[in-house]
């Protein structure tokens, strides 16, 4: 028997600025996902949500503002964009302190999810994960692919791969996201 993967699909909705809304957000995500009927493990799902959670919340904590999210599938991973209006520095993490109440949502991003990175948009920026239809702790693609956002051409995606192959270097556990400035 053939196994078939589903075809590509996407969908987007609009998170109010409302921290309460956060967990609808996540949980909608779920949904999606679910009714596609994708060939996700549970624990991907369940990391799926997690992930979700802290980029929705990212958006709509540190902007103030709704933030448009988008969840598609490419037939290999779902890919989840939160968009916000807020110009300013793109996200980045840094280690929280023993007794910190926040910072550690992109650390946990950065281990659950095969890829993420942050672009500036028009009017604000996009921060996207992307999990696979493994399980996100054992299946990473290489570094050139992690770090590919098919929104570049030229010489983005140029600096994306020189990015990718610096981090290829790095010891595991040292991850970096992909920023493009």
């Amino acid at each position: 028997m053939k196994f078939r993967t589903p075809s590509p699909k996407s969908l987007s909705f609009r998170v109010p600025s409302d921290t309460g809304a956060v967990s609808s957000a996540r949980r909608r995500v779920v949904a999606i996902v679910r009714d596609w009927d994708l060939p996700l493990v549970e624990g991907t799902v369940e990391a799926l949500e997690l992930l979700a959670g802290e980029v929705i919340a990212n958006a709509v904590v540190h902007t103030g503002e709704d933030c448009q999210v988008t969840v598609s599938w490419d037939g290999t991973c779902v890919r989840l964009e939160a968009e916000d209006t807020k110009g300013g520095h793109l996200p980045g993490w840094a280690p929280a302190g023993l007794d910190g109440e926040s910072g550690r949502g992109l650390q946990l991003i950065d281990c659950l999810a095969q890829a993420w990175g942050c672009r500036p948009t028009t009017g604000g920026k996009t921060v996207w994960f992307e999990i696979g239809a493994c399980s996100p702790s054992t299946s990473r693609p290489s570094s050139a692919a992690s770090e590919s956002d098919s929104s570049f051409g030229g010489e983005d995606a140029q600096r994306l791969v020189a990015m990718a192959e610096q981090r290829s270097r790095v010891p595991s556990g040292s991850r970096t996201p992909v920023a493009v400035t």
